[in-house]
């Protein structure tokens, strides 16, 4: 049985913490679970079995003879975090392209620090007319507008002030972020002294911002005896700086003689960031640059934070969830005004062990910081989705299915595609009071659109597809996450499944027993369960909703062109043959639109074959070589 909370020690907690967000939904979710209603089972629970398969596999990893391609396919670009494919965009001169950019600096009752802050982008070597600056400040009782005054005739900036409410560093920087005017943003905290080529460092990069994070390094120094002309005179101040112990035990380390940024030991240690499984460990809000557009559509910073830490590594997760690559720009630079042997006046050991406890449960790769047991998560790790018609019949098995998994931290995502019949009103009936179950409506548009809707719910780092008439083994999942949790460069992990009958009957399924590639853009081999990462799957562009049937196939032909996948050789799906399945019922428009996407997929890898139906209505594909103007047709 799972571990339940008491909800009086919760309200406790909460109590002393003073915490919100994350403590407020484990008490409601417990309240909601205790007045849960039963629903109605009609299928026969089962665990995973291996399927039997010859002990030499070594057959089923040549290339099919169908496929007439003489070598391997070429290498999958872009793993997990490794960005190397984006540096051919960097720009060396992008002043020349008259790239805009906004600097947001966060900012309470810092006057000095932000003075020598705002000097600093007044000597930056990048064109200051392409530079915006914002000065957002989460309630400063200090004169601050004083100092912008100062700035008034050296930079264009302006300025963004909410009431104090206490620690609000999340809201202020969406504040400021909301009101600027450019694309490429820059944060920088309000002791984050600018090296005088950081902005002109970070714009080089700026044609790789729809994929990626790019992240600045820092060095800690003194600069309180540093006045604003020595900063605005001295082109050559950088080299007289030295750096310092400080006793900021959070943010850095100390290393000889001086504290050093805690990341660069990660970066050196796995190839800046590529080969690091968690990169986004080491985004922090102080120095950072982005895209404004792929910063509002993660949602921007969490305004549930209050307390110092964790609100800058919880976007970067989400950015990372959403299939974004972390580049560390060693040349983008910022000194950290702290003072020598002692630390600013922010109080952070604090804050982090209230931050800490909410971001345990917003984050999957951070359960540990909880200092209690949950059997649910305000963000599951693994979400389910299913694309829901007319399945009044089923859907109540599938859902039951999934959420009476071995593993727990799970939610279901529905999307009722439409239905007329009584989907929907089952739904709000058994499932409108369980927090682990999500669901929208909306107007029939097809497989592939109610798959991408569903996908839109799920919040969980893997995700697992389930039918509205189909149900799981009572521990696939579990299996599945942990051949996902091992391997950063797996995308897509598939297990076969059995056909139950009308009568009761029970069969094996298609099981080809190992993936390769080749194998994949000749049949349709990943068959359920299928469960995939999902910042795999934002690197694709979706689910074709412009296509009635294959829509799967071409979904996992499209994980598989950036990302790596593996079979589990055991039944983990039963699915339920009634004559109105889907592939069924279309069988001969499914099988014309397998050549469409197989095709699709042989573009996008610049394999110049066309592949065809042997016959009408056959499920054999012929593949000839396709001509050069035929190809150019086609792209």
């Amino acid at each position: 049985m799972p571990n339940t909370l008491d909800l009086d020690s919760l309200e406790e907690r909460r109590a002393r913490l003073g915490a919100i967000g994350a403590l407020d939904f484990l008490i409601d979710y417990q309240r909601r679970k205790q007045s849960g209603t039963s629903y109605p089972i009609n299928y026969i629970p089962f665990k995973c079995k291996t399927v039997p398969v010859d002990k030499d596999l070594s057959r089923f990893k040549n290339i099919p003879r169908n496929f007439p391609v003489a070598r391997p396919l070429p290498p999958i670009e872009g793993l997990a975090n490794d960005y190397t494919h984006l540096i051919t965009n960097v720009d060396n001169d992008p002043a020349g392209s008259e790239v805009k950019i906004s600097v947001i600096i966060l900012t309470y009752n810092r006057i000095e620090p932000l003075r020598r802050t705002l000097a600093g982008l007044a000597r930056q070597t990048y064109p200051k007319h392409l530079i915006e600056v914002i000065v957002t400040d989460d309630g400063s009782s200090y004169d601050t507008m004083a100092v912008i005054r100062e700035f008034d005739d050296l930079l264009n900036i302006r300025y963004s002030w909410h009431k104090d409410v206490g620690f609000t560093a999340a809201a202020a920087r969406n504040n400021g972020i909301q009101i600027a005017r450019n694309d490429l943003i820059i944060l920088l905290d309000v002791d984050m002294f600018p090296s005088k080529h950081l902005v002109k460092n970070y714009a080089k990069w700026w044609k790789t911002l729809d994929d990626s994070i790019l992240i600045g390094p820092r060095k800690y120094i003194d600069m309180s005896n540093v006045h604003v002309n020595e900063i605005l005179s001295d082109a050559n101040l950088e080299e007289r700086f030295k750096e310092i112990v400080t006793n900021n035990n959070v943010a850095g380390k100390i290393q000889g003689s001086h504290s050093v940024d805690w990341r660069l030991e990660i970066f050196e240690r796995t190839q800046n960031l590529r080969t690091e499984s968690l990169p986004f460990r080491t985004f922090a809000s102080g120095n950072v640059a982005f895209s404004k557009k792929n910063f509002s559509l993660v949602g921007g910073f969490d305004e549930r934070f209050i307390s110092w830490g964790f609100e800058d590594t919880e976007l970067g997760y989400r950015f990372f969830n959403d299939g974004k690559y972390f580049i560390p720009v060693m040349d983008a630079l910022a000194y950290h005004q702290e003072p020598e042997g002692g630390e600013n006046e922010t109080d952070r050991s604090a804050g982090k062990e209230i931050s800490g406890e909410l971001f345990s449960t917003i984050c999957p790769y951070y359960r540990h910081l909880s200092k209690f047991k949950k059997d649910f998560h305000y963000v599951p790790r693994v979400s389910i989705y299913i694309p829901a018609y007319n399945c009044a019949d089923t859907i109540c098995d599938a859902i039951h299915s999934a959420l009476n998994q071995t593993y727990t931290d799970l939610e279901v995502c529905i999307c009722d595609d439409g239905s007329t019949d009584d989907t929907p009103k089952i739904l709000e009936r058994y499932f409108s009071n369980n927090p682990r179950v999500r669901w929208i409506r909306q107007e029939n548009g097809g497989i592939g659109k109610a798959s991408n809707a569903a996908l839109s719910l799920c919040r969980g780092i893997y995700v697992g597809q389930l039918d509205s008439d189909d149900y799981l083994a009572e521990d696939v999942v579990e299996k599945c996450v942990a051949l996902l949790d091992k391997k950063p460069n797996l995308g897509l992990v598939y297990t076969t499944y059995e056909n139950e009958y009308p009568d009761g009957r029970i069969e094996q399924g298609y099981n080809y027993p190992v993936f390769t590639r080749e194998k994949m853009l000749t049949a349709m081999i990943a068959h359920h369960f299928r469960m995939f990462k999902k910042r795999y799957w934002r690197r694709t562009s979706g689910f074709n909703e412009r296509i009635r049937n294959a829509v799967d196939y071409d979904m996992y032909l499209k994980l598989c062109e950036v990302s790596e996948a593996e079979h589990l050789n055991v039944v983990g799906y039963r699915r339920r043959l009634h004559g109105q399945n889907t592939s069924v019922v279309n069988y001969g428009e499914q099988m014309k639109n397998t050549a469409v996407v197989v095709n699709s997929s042989m573009r996008r890898l610049g394999i110049n074959l066309q592949a065809s139906l042997e016959k009408e209505n056959a499920s054999q594909l012929v593949y000839i070589p396709l001509q050069s103007e035929s190809l150019e047709a086609q792209q």
